[in-house]
């Protein structure tokens, strides 16, 4: 029995420094020590580049340690995407450019020419096979799942197979699931036992468990189970003990030495979980998520503008923002981990921003298209220092609005939703880890809050969160039903399309926005006209807003007009004591070094609150910050008509200062 074993090394970019450090004290590093006691034991590695980049500033004896073993023929290394994207969603360019960019590494530091290589979440769509040919992959490692939802019986699921696409092959490994689920997380004996099953049987002469290398001491509980109680020592152990009749082996050389099964395709998959996860298709994670499918068109947007750009440290920025942590969501934080959002949008602007200096002349202009695909066109206006963002579509809302100096998308934000594993948190269903003589539980099976209450935040919204939402209420609406989604909408603005027209001066670009709608008002269905107008000039990184509402009925109407914003900054308000009546609100956050500032020629009443979200991580049930909801607004009686303007502004802070 050959046992083809390995570990996949990731940490995401944008990810905090304690998180890469914890990752490579309790996890890493013992590992490969640990491995390299054991010169028989062969072994695959991948480390993804943003982890590759980390370990080169902090723990190059790691990477050090790596390379000797791999010159005495103990392990081999596999390429993948750099930035650990998920390959199938980037466009061809990028795909070829990131599995380049860590291959070259790998020739030049390892001095090893990679052959296999690890797919970003093991997703897979066939047309990869003629993209991994062309970048010169011989093999990739998917899973067990992949093959039996292409109806392959149990008992054939075993060694590798080839697949193909235009003519080109591409050998694939399934990685055993059993295995998986019981490495680490059962006695050292019980995967030997199995494996000898396995042997005795005598259909399969080959196993392949590949899988995260964070399983080995950096998910809760493993490292005292796998480096104190000595886990992963026992293993090899019990490894080398049965060296008679199993041996571990690369999956490269285990490749040139024995044949395929023979050819065989698959369909689009990934890892069970994550088919459930997803509903069945990694990319309807852009469906069931909005804010990741913004992110994701964002990303599409800039890379075809770089396509023609031979400037690799641009490109470098473009792949970054591909990593594809923030992109989706299952047990881990993912998409609800606001640091690894801001970090891809980040760098995707950054790219955009290096690409536009180029130009070195000031701009002011329009773009209209369908920028998230979903049949309805965006509108972009845009100037050397901001990106604004509007869905005439979806209630005429900004939904993006990016400060380039920085860079930082300002509306990086996200919506309160229902999670199927919020029951769990409803009905106080909590599993205790267990650390005894027996078995350790899987982070797939573990069930912990954070903290006590979390079902008082389960708070739903009705309507996607983004800025320039118009709601409607009554006069009697207190805060706390705000802040807790308890109010009725009287009018039917927020999702509704609006009509629109641009209008350029010499030096202003303005968007006007429009709807005629309705009121719920006492249970009277009356006519109320819209109208927005967004200005801005060539540059300023402010954009001015005008409101105009018009009273189509034949009775006053006593409401509050309210604008929701949300800003995802994490600074300080001032003022910040909360509800006030204010003519200027300024929201500063010295981290980023950015400061917001309102003007309002009405002085309004304002509301601010934070938004958090309550997801799924590593190490349980958590609260995540998500942004600050801002609501300005006006107690009137509309008779006729009323207007109103208001003027945001983007500026630096001083930065010595902080």
């Amino acid at each position: 029995m050959n046992l083809l074993f390995g570990v996949h090394n990731h940490q995401p970019v944008g990810n905090f420094e304690n998180v890469f450090q914890k990752a490579n004290r309790e996890c890493y590093r013992p590992f490969v020590d640990t491995l390299y006691n054991f010169p028989s034991i062969k072994c695959t590695f991948h480390f993804s580049g943003s982890l590759i980049d980390w370990l080169l500033k902090n723990d190059p004896g790691l990477l050090k340690k790596v390379k000797e073993m791999l010159k005495r023929g103990q392990v081999e290394i596999l390429t993948g995407a750099y930035y650990e994207a998920v390959l199938s969603v980037i466009p061809q360019r990028d795909r070829l450019g990131q599995i380049d960019m860590l291959s070259g590494f790998i020739k030049d530091y390892f001095e090893y020419e990679p052959k296999g290589i690890w797919l970003g979440e093991r997703v897979w769509e066939p047309q990869l096979v003629k993209t991994l040919c062309e970048a010169g992959v011989k093999y990739t490692i998917l899973d067990e799942a992949h093959f039996r939802l292409a109806g392959m019986d149990e008992e054939k699921i075993k060694g590798y197979y080839l697949t193909e696409d235009e003519g080109e092959t591409l050998a694939i490994f399934p990685i055993n699931e059993k295995l998986r689920y019981i490495v680490p997380f059962s006695l050292p004996r019980e995967p030997i036992r199995y494996l000898k099953k396995l042997a005795d049987e005598g259909e399969i002469n080959a196993c392949t468990i590949v899988d995260d290398g964070e399983k080995f001491g950096l998910w809760p509980g493993t490292h005292k189970w796998v480096y104190k109680e000595k886990w992963l020592e026992k293993f090899f152990q019990l490894v080398v003990k049965n060296q008679d009749w199993l041996k571990t082996e690369t999956i490269h050389n285990y490749m040139q030495r024995e044949k395929p099964q023979g050819l065989f395709y698959l369909p689009c998959a990934s890892y069970d979980r994550m088919v459930v996860w997803s509903g069945g298709f990694f990319r309807n994670f852009f469906v069931k998520y909005p804010e990741a499918n913004n992110l994701h068109k964002r990303m599409l947007y800039v890379s075809d503008r770089l396509k023609d750009e031979g400037d690799r440290e641009i490109k470098k920025y473009l792949y970054m923002g591909q990593c594809n942590c923030p992109y989706w969501h299952g047990v881990f934080g993912g998409i609800y981990l606001t640091h690894l959002r801001h970090a891809a949008y980040k760098n995707i602007i950054t790219a955009q921003a290096l690409l536009e200096k180029k130009q070195k002349k000031p701009f002011l202009e329009s773009e209209m298209f369908d920028f998230d695909k979903d049949g309805h066109n965006e509108i972009l206006i845009r100037n050397p220092l901001l990106n604004i963002f509007v869905a005439p579509a979806r209630g005429g809302a900004i939904f993006e609005m990016d400060y380039l100096e920085r860079p930082i998308n300002l509306m990086d934000t996200m919506s309160r939703r229902p999670e199927s594993y919020h029951e769990k948190i409803k009905t106080s269903l909590k599993k205790r880890l267990h650390l005894g003589k027996k078995k350790i539980v899987s982070i797939h099976d573990l069930l912990r809050s954070k903290e006590k209450g979390l079902e008082k935040f389960l708070i739903y919204d009705s309507y996607r969160r983004a800025s320039l939402l118009e709601h409607f209420f009554y006069q009697d609406l207190s805060f706390e039903d705000f802040r807790n989604s308890r109010y009725e909408e009287l009018g039917d603005f927020i999702n509704a399309p609006y009509s629109f027209r641009q209008r350029r001066d010499k030096d202003t670009l303005s968007l006007i926005l429009s709807r005629r709608g309705t009121l719920n008002y006492k249970g009277e269905r009356v006519l109320l006209g819209l109208s927005k107008e967004l200005s801005l000039n060539t540059q300023e990184a402010q954009v001015m807003i005008k409101y105009n509402l018009e009273n189509l009925s034949n009775r006053p109407l006593k409401i509050i007009f309210a604008v929701e914003f949300n800003f995802s900054v994490q600074g300080k308000l001032q003022p910040d004591n909360f509800p006030i009546e204010a003519e200027r609100l300024s929201l500063r956050d010295e981290a980023a070094g950015i400061e917001c500032a309102f003007g309002f020629d009405k002085r309004p009443k304002l509301w601010a609150h934070p938004l958090e979200t309550v997801s799924a991580s590593e190490s349980g049930f958590e609260r995540n910050y998500q942004q600050r909801v801002l609501l300005p607004f006006w107690p009137i009686t509309l008779e006729k008509t009323w207007q109103t303007d208001i003027k945001i502004a983007v500026s630096n802070c001083n930065l010595d200062d902080i």
